[in-house]
């Protein structure tokens, strides 16, 4: 009785096959048998290279007659293949005679199909192909060639197929390494081979690439950049090993905010990528320009080129990259910073999944402060809110990210921490920020955010000097839109509207061109009542009104209504009315005139006569 379940090579099936099927079989009908067993299915052209037969096609003829072969299928070139059993019971014969044989048609089969693009097959018979096939490049370009299409974790199945004697190899510790990596494990780094003196030009090269993977997950990101120096100058004959390490390095100079380098590196590594058609490594080329537009302030741009990103996505099919999927997340900030409609469910829900999927480590707590921004409001403990958000947004040096990144969230941080009534935690963050900034105009600001909260005017001021002569440059345009904004607080807090109002028109005008509206919605009552007056030009532009529009949706700007008896003496005021004529005229008292005057005041967010003569007239009060 035959054992359950089968198995080709199970000795009363071996004794059945070599009856029933071998027995009536010459020596190279046989010998054609075992060297087509060792692929899954095979075309005539496959089947020669495996068995170096000359007349192929008359010894396929001969076995479909007699029912061993099966085929062929509907591709072009037609297939064919073994039963199951059968295949088993061929594979177990080839084995009997010595590894070596069986070794070698692997390596066929594995040349065979790297030379027809088909790199999952390639390698998955390159590492059943012994030491040798290891160490060549089949198996670097195949696999590699899997990683940058999204297909990282294939090859680590692949690869665990390997006995441990050839895990060692340095081919497939690197394979190894750079699978793990894209699929987030930084902890693959260990195994990387140190350099030595036989190390080729090759594989430095993806060495290098390894090492910046590394560092753009766990840290040493410049010193990884300063480290491959000239290994990533020109290009190696070896188009995976070249679009790999220049991707890892247009991404390590966006991240340690080289924007230049980064878009000039990431071009190279696109054109690369779509020449060997690699999904993955497009994609993330892209991701890292449209980034690089984020983070230079062209708002308006980010969300176009984001589009056109999320719809070449759909169009390959989804290939897996978690660098693009972050990408979506953060392309979502320039909508946001807007203050137009957006579909926040959908943001954060995106962003649960990376930071779920727990393999990008510094990305996913970047996320989760980004969230925490968003739903600092709505929390019901503002403690644990706060404290949320210092140990989520604050740099740290062992989970990278990038400069600009911080730059971008941290004065809406510096607000929140504010609203939350903690400054303890806000200064912390700041000086955190500082640490990792450096002196850039970027930290100033928040410094001047920070003092003019706490009506220390004189700091603020102090901070804002450099940053305002342009002595100090900011890593973003935007801040510089904060800048302004804690200049026009500053000269109401002093007492000069007009100064004030040329503040917030300059605030305006750098802001319109990339429509960044919740600066100004962020900067709080006393720039709210500046914009609502309406009392220089600049504040009644377009934008203006679109910036009021969206405030006032949002239930950030209140335009307080004079009463009848304020339009009354206001409509004195601009006639150039005495008080003591206002409350003869009125019947009132002249306190309650000044009080009438000092709500009016308040209200058009202006200091003196003409201030509030221009007020009046801008809004059509007079």
């Amino acid at each position: 009785m035959l054992s359950r379940p089968l198995r080709g090579d199970a000795p009363e099936v071996a004794d059945y096959f070599v009856e029933e099927v071998l027995g009536d079989l010459d020596g190279e009908l046989r010998s054609f048998l075992e060297a087509t067993a060792v692929v899954e299915t095979f075309t005539a052209e496959l089947a020669a290279v495996l068995s170096e037969a000359g007349a192929v096609t008359a010894l396929i003829d001969r076995l479909l007659r007699l029912t061993v072969l099966a085929g062929p299928d509907t591709a072009d070139p037609p297939r064919y293949h073994y039963p199951p059993l059968l295949r088993e019971f061929l594979l177990g014969r080839l084995r009997e005679g010595g590894p070596d044989r069986e070794e070698q048609l692997h390596r066929r089969a594995a040349d065979w199909f790297a030379a027809r693009q088909e790199p999952l097959l390639a390698l998955r018979h390159a590492v059943r192909g012994g030491e040798t096939a290891c160490t060549t490049g089949v198996l670097r370009r195949c696999g590699m060639q899997l990683v940058l299409d999204g297909r990282a974790d294939a090859v680590r199945q692949v690869m665990g197929e390997l006995p441990a004697a050839l895990r060692s190899v340095p081919t497939v510790r690197m394979l190894i390494a750079a699978a793990e990596l894209s699929c987030g494990d930084p902890s693959a780094a260990v195994i990387v081979p140190s350099v030595d003196a036989g190390e080729s030009d090759v594989d430095r090269r993806w060495r290098h690439g390894i090492e910046l993977h590394t560092a753009l997950r766990r840290g040493g990101i410049a010193e990884a950049l300063d480290g491959a120096g000239a290994a990533l100058r020109g290009l190696s004959e070896e188009e995976q090993l070249d679009t790999y390490a220049l991707l890892e390095a247009a991404t390590a100079e966006l991240y340690i905010g080289r924007l230049d380098q980064a878009e000039a590196t990431a071009r190279l590594a696109g054109d690369l990528a779509r020449a060997i058609g690699a999904r993955a490594a497009e994609l993330q080329a892209e991701a890292v320009l449209a980034t690089s537009v984020l983070f230079r302030g062209r708002l308006r741009d980010a969300i176009v080129a984001g589009a056109a990103l999320e719809h070449r996505w759909h169009e390959f099919d989804e290939p897996d990259n978690p660098f693009f999927e972050v990408t979506r997340v953060w392309r979502f900030w320039a909508p946001y910073e807007g203050m137009q409609t957006i579909d926040e469910a959908q943001t954060l829900h995106t962003a649960a999944r990376v930071i779920a999927d727990g393999g990008e480590t510094a990305i996913a707590r970047g996320l989760q402060g980004m969230r925490g921004l968003l739903e600092a409001d709505r929390s019901a403990d503002p403690r644990e809110a706060a404290v949320r958000l210092l140990d989520t947004l604050t740099p740290r040096d062992d989970l990278p990210l990038p400069p600009h990144w911080y730059a971008m969230m941290a004065p809406f941080a510096v607000h929140a921490f504010d609203r939350l009534g903690e400054p303890t935690l806000r200064d912390r963050f700041i000086t955190d920020m500082e640490d990792a900034l450096g002196d850039t105009g970027d930290v100033l600001v928040l410094r001047a955010i920070a003092a003019v909260h706490d009506r220390r005017d004189g700091i603020a001021r102090g901070a804002l000097a450099s940053v305002l002569e342009g002595a100090t440059p900011c890593l973003l345009p935007a801040s510089m839109i904060d800048a302004w904004l804690v200049e026009a607080e500053l000269d109401v807090h002093d007492g000069e509207p007009d100064r004030a109002q040329l503040a917030l028109a300059t605030a305006l005008a750098l802001a319109e061109p990339e429509d960044h509206v919740r600066r100004i919605a962020e900067a709080g009552p006393v720039v709210s009542r500046l914009l609502a007056a309406r009392a220089t030009a600049g504040a009644r532009t377009h934008f203006a009104d679109r910036v009021r529009e969206r405030l006032a949706a949002a239930g950030v700007l209140v335009e307080e209504e004079l009463t009848q008896r304020e339009r009354i003496v206001l409509s004195a005021l601009s006639r150039n009315a005495t008080l003591r004529q206002i409350a003869q005229q009125e019947y009132i008292s002249p306190n309650t005139v000044k009080t009438h005057v000092r709500n009016i005041y308040r209200k058009l967010g202006v200091s003196d006569r003409d201030g509030v003569t221009a007020a009046a007239q801008a809004l059509g009060l007079l």
